[in-house]
């Protein structure tokens, strides 16, 4: 019974695939989305299932094999990745080493590690402009913009030096297929960071170091900020409240909830590689054919 309803749908929506455009109704178009959907994606049984993670994901990812493909570079070895170098004129070159190097920074970042499941790695996390700028992606990016722009097809603008957040994101989202967001600064109630000011008023961090309490909350959180920024640059830890104060501020944030792109869900080995030697091999023997002929 399972198996003819299953039958039933399959034929169902081949059915309305080969129905032209014009003649389906819209709950019809809305059924083909969603077995697109369904047949793109794991976990989905309910519609809270349909996130506005996964729709940005879906729709905001025009090629989302490439990020899979980004994802396989990731857990190369140094050695794999210049397979390519031994046939430099082949068309189609996915430029392992450069895209690789830049990917591995980026990794370091969000602490994913190699030759682990990378979807199960990727954290919640709330990256900052200046945890960017203290990163050697960075660093690498500011080196290598220009070459990076044109293997990765990826815009970096001119205020990249100044403003990479926005960059960033991109590089995670597009290029990578991690679901994220670009938080803008927030105002605050501030009364709701009772705790805070009193937590810095106890440990006299306002009178040691900023000249004694301030009277207003506006100026107590100018204070506290500049204290947060301090602790940062030292490699301090932050406490649970400075942390919801630092939240406020221009920040990349990394979803709890990753879509469940079926391919990054696959334990099946590294496709790329498998591909690239497959084509070596193809290569030698013509050559010893040549050679032998």
């Amino acid at each position: 019974m399972r198996t003819d309803l299953k039958l039933s749908w399959g034929n169902y929506i081949q059915e309305l695939v080969n129905k032209p455009h014009a003649d389906r109704t819209d709950e019809e178009n809305f059924t083909l989305l969603l077995a697109d959907i369904l047949a793109t994606y794991d976990g989905i049984t309910k519609p809270e299932d349909l996130t506005e993670e996964l729709e940005n994901h879906y729709y905001g990812i025009k090629d989302k094999e490439l990020t899979m493909i980004h994802r396989e570079i990731f857990d190369l070895t140094e050695q794999e990745r210049k397979i390519e170098i031994e046939d430099p004129c082949r068309p189609g070159k996915l430029h392992l080493e450069r895209k690789g190097e830049a990917i591995d920074r980026l990794c370091e970042i969000l602490n994913i590690k190699k030759k682990q499941n990378f979807h199960s790695q990727i954290k919640h996390a709330r990256i900052y402009e200046e945890d960017i700028k203290d990163s050697k992606w960075y660093r690498y990016v500011l080196q290598y913009q220009h070459e990076l722009r044109e293997i990765f097809r990826y815009e970096i603008g001119k205020d990249f030096e100044e403003a990479p957040l926005k960059y960033f994101k991109k590089f995670c989202f597009n290029i990578m297929g991690i679901s994220c967001s670009l938080e803008q600064p927030k105002g605050c109630y501030l009364p709701d960071f009772d705790n805070l000011w009193k937590e810095h008023k106890k440990e006299d961090i306002y009178r040691k170091h900023y000249g004694g309490t301030p009277k207003a909350d506006s100026k107590k959180r100018i204070c506290s900020d500049d204290w947060i920024n301090k602790k940062i640059e030292k490699g301090e830890k932050l406490t649970r409240a400075e942390q919801q104060l630092r939240a406020l501020r221009k920040h990349v944030e990394i979803h709890r909830k990753q879509p469940q792109y079926k391919r990054y869900l696959s334990s099946q080995e590294n496709s790329i590689l498998s591909k690239l030697q497959n084509k070596k091999e193809i290569k030698n023997t013509l050559q010893n054919r040549r050679s032998i002929g």
